[in-house]
Order: structure tokens, then C-alpha cells, then sequence
């Protein structure tokens, strides 16, 4: 691929991926709606509400260390997005995903940090939700995301995955990636920490304005991450690398997204004492039998 059409791949790519978010959480809306049997707002409800507030004028006290945050996570998110496509565009190479998760990690550690900094005891209470998810999760999505990657790092060894022992190797990954992958986004029963109604007097209250916005649209930068690094690892042993291979990879994020909202409809709300620990057992049983079925196969 020459450096031409690199760079007019790689631009488009960019855009998708900033723009994106924006309309797939307005497509997740009309989602919940319909299932609801409501008639909800239209697919652009989103991007008029990040536009309203914008244009507010009002300006919350206590700014600067939140905007550092949101801007660390805009940039580590944005730059993470353009790995993906460079993963597809350019070569087909394992640090550019791993550069991906890198940032991920930055990003949901700016995040998780906004709510333990704003001075109101309510956001304090979810803040620590948030820190006590983010542990559990992003240690189950680094960990079965690269040891997913590291079991299917070629076509050969995909196809020769047929014992027994491989398969559930590669399946219990796969399960541990995609449990963890949704937990992240933090959507139902993962909402905890704006689970209750007490504590939506925290972040959502404090923040307003343009601020507001920031926060919002941070956070769905970060949920079209996730979906986009659990398909680039889950597809990338089987398509090769050109902008159709790009293409791919975004429809299958979108259906992807779809599937995750869908997902938070059918379920419901989880105790904050009980979800943690529960999706720590069931990461601690699926990882032990990824590296069983793994170490099993190899020594074979």
C-alpha cells in the first residue's frame, strides 16, 4: 500500500471512529426503546445533547484537574483508535493492539479517577465503585484479550486447533474477553456507580456544560474501544490487512455494539456487593481453564 493511500485510509478511519460513538449510542436508545415497546429519540438525540451542552454557559467549579483527565483519556482513546486502523491499513502486527490496550488502560484510569476527585461525597461513593470494577475488569480484558491473542497469533495455529484441550482454551478466552469487554463498557447490571438514585447527585450533578459533555463523550469513546479491540482480536487470524479488512472490522464493531446493548436491556441491576465478586470467580475459573486447556495441548 503506498504512503498515499495509507494516509487517505487512515484519515478515514480516524473520523469513523470519532464520529461514530455519537450515532451508535443514539442507535443503542432507539434499541432500548423499541424493546420497551416506547418510541424513544431519534438516532441523533445524542449528538443534539453533547451540542446543547456545549453551548451552555454555565461553568462548573473545580475544572482543571478534570479537564487534564478528559483530555489524557481524549488522546490516549483517539490514538489507541488510530493503532486499530493502522492494524488493518498498514500491517497486520501484534504491538499495534498492544499499544491498544495500553492506552484503553490510560484512558479508563483517567476516567475512573474523574468521580474520586469531584468534592461531593455522593460521586466519592460511586468513584469507588468505579475503582473496585476497573481492578477486576481491566485485569480480565488485558489478560484473556492477550492470551486470546497469543493462542490464535496465526492462521496455522487456528487451524490446528481441534483437540479438546485447544478448543477450550481458546473458547474460554474468548468468553472471559467478551464478559469483561462488557462490564467495561458499564452498562447494566455495571452501572453501579450511578446504580442508585442518591448517587446521581454525584458526577452528573457537579458536572455541567461543555464539562459535562467532555465526560459523556469520553466515555463513549471508550465503549467503541472496546468493542473495536475484542473484533480486531477476534477477527484478525482471519482477514488479511486492506481497507476492506477495515471495513469488516467496523461492521462487525457496530453489530457488536448492537449485541451489547441488547444485552442491557434483557438484564437487570446487580447488588454492588454481589457483582464484584462474582465476575471475579467467574474470570479467576474461565482464565484457569484457558491456561489448563493451553498447557494441556502443549505438553501433549
Amino acid at each position: 500500500m503506498n504512503t498515499l493511500h495509507y494516509t487517505i485510509y487512515s484519515a478515514i478511519g480516524v473520523i469513523i471512529g470519532l464520529t461514530l460513538p455519537v450515532i451508535l449510542d443514539g442507535v443503542e436508545r432507539k434499541i432500548k426503546a423499541i424493546l420497551q415497546s416506547r418510541i424513544g429519540p431519534p438516532i441523533t438525540q445524542t449528538l443534539y445533547d453533547l451540542i446543547k451542552l456545549v453551548n451552555k454557559e454555565i461553568k462548573p467549579i473545580h475544572t482543571s484537574p478534570f479537564i487534564l483527565l478528559y483530555l489524557l483519556s481524549f488522546i490516549a482513546t483517539s490514538i489507541a483508535s488510530i493503532y486499530m486502523v493502522e492494524t488493518y491499513v498498514y500491517t497486520l502486527e501484534s504491538i499495534y493492539i498492544t499499544l491498544g490496550l495500553s492506552l484503553l488502560a490510560v484512558s479508563l484510569t483517567s476516567l475512573t479517577l474523574t468521580p474520586l476527585l469531584v468534592p461531593n461525597p455522593f460521586s466519592y461513593a460511586g468513584g469507588m465503585r468505579e475503582v473496585i470494577l476497573a481492578l477486576i475488569n481491566e485485569s480480565a480484558f488485558i489478560l484473556s484479550t492477550t492470551l486470546y491473542a497469543a493462542i490464535t497469533n496465526n492462521l496455522a495455529q487456528l487451524k490446528s486447533a481441534t483437540t479438546p484441550s485447544m478448543l477450550l482454551s481458546i473458547t474460554t478466552a474468548a468468553l472471559t474477553m467478551f464478559i469483561s469487554g462488557y462490564a467495561l463498557t458499564g452498562r447494566v447490571p455495571f452501572d453501579m456507580a450511578e446504580a442508585e438514585p442518591e448517587l446521581a447527585s454525584g458526577v452528573l450533578v457537579e458536572f455541567s456544560g461543555s464539562l459535562l459533555a467532555a465526560y459523556m463523550y469520553c466515555n463513549l469513546l471508550k465503549r467503541l474501544l472496546v468493542n473495536l479491540i475484542i473484533v480486531s482480536v477476534t477477527v484478525t487470524p482471519l482477514i488479511g490487512e486492506s481497507a476492506y479488512s477495515l471495513a469488516a472490522v467496523y461492521a462487525l464493531t457496530i453489530v457488536l455494539w448492537v449485541i451489547f446493548a441488547i444485552t442491557a436491556v434483557i438484564l437487570g441491576r446487580s447488588r454492588i456487593d454481589l457483582a464484584p465478586r462474582t465476575l471475579t470467580k467467574t474470570y479467576i475459573l474461565l482464565l484457569a481453564l484457558s491456561i489448563t486447556g493451553l498447557l494441556v495441548h502443549a505438553y501433549a
